[in-house]
């Protein structure tokens, strides 16, 4: 039944996400994220997945902020997708807009706390907003959930030193 559905994928996403936190290589990483991105867009509508298509193919052209618009119309078609909210912000981010960028991640982040993606990218956009602390809590987060993006701690490390300065 319809109504059963989203707590079905809720219960696989957060076994993936599991499985995720605990894999041992990289590449069993990018396979159990590839799951994850395709449980997170399998309920997109056509309608968006063509606004998400036309999104990327701005960006390719290096029209940012048409990227933006297109899934801004996405959103309005389809507000409950968190994976939406994660890809505009990441289009905000490259139009220079990080404050747009940060509101809607959090937005993707109420919907989907689980997506190590978008904590991944919010500790991009404070790096680049010069807010060391909160970089370095969104990429603790984003590692609590996937620890292969940072296999040897190397950003890790590097935003300790920009979060506390280099130890003595």
């Amino acid at each position: 039944p319809p109504a059963s559905r989203p707590s079905a994928q809720a219960a696989l996403l957060a076994t993936l996400a599991d499985q995720l936190a605990h894999a041992k290589t990289v590449q069993d990483a990018h396979a159990i994220e590839d799951k994850l991105e395709t449980l997170r867009t399998l309920h997109l509508s056509p309608t968006t997945r063509l606004l998400m298509h036309r999104a990327a193919s701005d960006l390719a052209a290096q029209k940012p902020d048409d990227a933006v618009e297109d899934l801004g119309d996405a959103l309005a078609l389809q507000p409950d997708q968190a994976v939406l909210w994660r890809g505009r912000a990441q289009m905000r981010f490259v139009a220079g807009n990080l404050y747009g960028a940060i509101s809607d991640l959090g937005q993707a982040l109420a919907r989907d706390p689980l997506d190590a993606q978008s904590w991944s990218l919010l500790s991009t956009v404070e790096e680049r907003r010069n807010d060391g602390a909160a970089a370095l809590k969104a990429w603790q987060k984003a590692m609590s959930l996937n620890p292969m993006l940072d296999p040897n701690h190397k950003r890790l490390d590097q935003l300790k030193i920009k979060a506390f300065g280099q130890p003595t």
